[in-house]
């Protein structure tokens, strides 16, 4: 009973030392990285404090030459000095703390603060190092700012000597220009004589104004002839043709009012009147490329000139055919309308059955104030050719629909009339085939018709008799003419059939009987005979035609099938 028990203590009692001795392990290992990150940040720092900064603080003391250089060397030896007594021992304060907080196992302060520190030393790197890039360039500056002014001397010597030998494409900027490098070579005059007195503050000013100022120059030397020659060439030579192509136009009845041509020439000389007083102290920022759009635009004028003449054509093309589409309409509705008291007394024709064209009418005199009123903007050259086909285009899509929708109505009016010559010719035809029903009856000598022919024949005759009367009748009701001629057609096509059907078995009945006669002196044939003659004179061809048949395939095995066969 006890081992058991024994057995689960000394699990849980092993199992509770195993764990603590993981858990005290791992805050060994974490204490452990915590000091080694300490200790890399006391590397870093004598890293930092060991670059050579103070020595060369010391050589470009040494070096250094008149006031403002040697003050400016000294500010750097103060900043040093500084971060060494104040910034340094602060950031060992920090390095200190953080040995004490990874002792103490504060693994969030500790973090908090490393992150700090870590970001401080960053920077004091970056001072110092920078500083040392500084004090190099200040200890070589004269030899760095001679050979700058080495090369924009060679530089201005090159644009000097392309200004002299081509003077002529300067014009009236001659002078300004001379003056101009007048100007840059007392600039370096000026750079020998701060860079003598050691005035490293006016040194970089003078160099980069130098800079600046051949910059311009070679600007200037470049663009200038260009400029000039767009302004008292190309552009007033595209101006002049497109005045002279405006007049042409003028001449063939074009107006050229939409383009504003002479409020754009306006605006391009205030632009270059504007760009000429600028270039008489060579301020020529973006003057070329302003020129050059003036050219593209008057070049894109030219374009529309070219197009607009296009658009004419089509215009004219299209407003040609256009005009005699809205005269077919015009001629089409008038007929109609000349007409339409004979439609309505002729077919009973009512105000809303005539609706549509009544909409019709509306629509088209709708269009033909829009397409005045596109003529007179035409006239006033409002707008240009490319606008006037568009609007016409739009119009001629509205004379479409108009042009379609009359098309329908015509047709459904143009149904009555048809209608109505229908049933006349349908007339003449049931009528026709009513007489030759009478007269195939009356052809054949047959002793008995059958009394729903007559019956049939009645109804035919009333049926073409209700015809006759609706075509009398006026106004005609179209729909009920239809309805009476489709009744009569079926009707005699009826009485057709049926007449068609009794001379045929009449016939059939009558050479049958005359065939069996050959089997008459048998005595069951010759009953049938006689029964079946009885039921011929009667008017039961069909039944007269049944028994002889069966008889006959008595005597003839087959001849019923092959009858049938005929028949069929």
């Amino acid at each position: 009973m006890n081992n058991p028990k024994l057995i689960i203590i000394l699990s849980v009692l092993f199992l509770f030392i195993i764990t603590t001795v993981i858990v005290i392990l791992i805050v060994k290992l974490k204490k452990k990285s915590m000091l080694n990150k300490v200790n890399n940040l006391d590397i870093m720092k004598n890293e930092i404090l060991s670059i050579p900064l103070q020595n060369e603080i010391d050589k470009a003391l040494e070096y250094a030459k008149g006031e403002q250089l040697g003050e400016k060397i000294k500010n750097y030896s103060e900043t040093y000095n500084n971060l060494k007594n104040t910034a340094f021992k602060e950031i060992d304060d920090s390095i200190n703390e953080l040995e004490f907080l990874a002792n103490s196992n504060k693994k969030q302060d500790f973090q908090d603060k490393y992150n700090l520190t870590e970001i401080e030393l960053t920077k004091k790197r970056y001072l110092i190092n920078h500083m040392i890039e500084e004090l190099k360039e200040l200890t070589s500056y004269e030899d760095k700012y001679r050979g700058i002014v080495i090369k924009l001397k060679n530089k201005y010597r090159i644009l000097l000597r392309e200004f002299e030998n081509n003077k002529d494409l300067y014009g009236i900027f001659v002078d300004t220009i001379s003056m101009q490098f007048e100007n840059i070579e007392k600039r370096f005059n000026d750079f020998e004589i701060v860079i003598n007195e050691n005035l490293y503050n006016e040194v970089v000013l003078v160099v980069r104004s130098l800079e600046g100022m051949i910059e311009h120059i070679g600007a200037v030397i470049l663009e200038l002839p260009d400029i000039l020659v767009l302004v008292n060439d190309l552009i007033p030579s595209r101006i002049k043709e497109l005045n002279e192509t405006r007049q042409s136009m003028l001449e063939d009845g074009y107006t050229l009012n939409f383009m504003k041509l002479d409020y754009n020439f306006k605006e391009i000389e205030k632009i270059e009147n504007d760009i000429v007083d600028r270039s008489k102290v060579l301020n020529i920022d973006n003057s070329l490329i302003e020129l050059k759009t003036i050219l593209e635009f008057l070049d894109s004028l030219f374009k529309d000139i070219e197009m607009e003449k296009v658009y004419k054509k089509d215009f004219d093309t299209t407003s040609t055919s256009f005009n005699d589409r809205m005269e077919n309409v015009k001629k089409t509705l008038s007929d109609m309308n000349s007409q339409l008291d004979d439609l309505k007394n002729l077919y009973g024709l009512k105000d809303e059955d005539l609706k549509d064209l009544e909409d019709l009418e509306i629509k088209y005199n709708e269009l033909v104030k829009e397409y005045r009123s596109l003529i007179r903007k035409i006239k006033k050259q409002e707008s240009s050719f490319g606008k006037f086909n568009m609007n016409l285009n739009e119009l001629g899509i509205s004379l479409k629909q108009i042009e379609d929708n009359l098309e329908l109505t015509l047709k459904s009016l143009g149904s009555m009339q048809d209608d109505e010559e229908r049933a006349r010719d349908q007339l003449e035809e049931v009528q026709q085939l009513l007489k030759t029903c009478r007269r195939s009856i009356q052809s054949i000598n047959i002793p008995v018709v059958a009394n729903n022919y007559f019956v049939e024949l009645s109804e035919a005759n009333e049926a073409i008799l209700e015809i006759i009367k609706e075509l009398e009748h006026k106004p005609i009701i179209i729909k009920t003419l239809n309805t009476r001629v489709d009744t009569a057609r079926d009707l005699v096509f009826k009485l057709y059939n049926t007449t068609k059907n009794i001379v045929n078995n009449a016939y059939f009945a009558e050479n049958l009987i005359i065939y069996a006669n050959r089997y008459r002196d048998i005595n069951d044939v010759n009953k049938v005979l006689n029964k079946a003659e009885i039921m011929f004179y009667k008017g039961n061809y069909d039944g007269a035609v049944k028994v002889v048949l069966d008889i006959l395939d008595k005597y003839e095995s087959g001849i019923k099938e092959r009858i049938n066969k005929l028949i069929d």
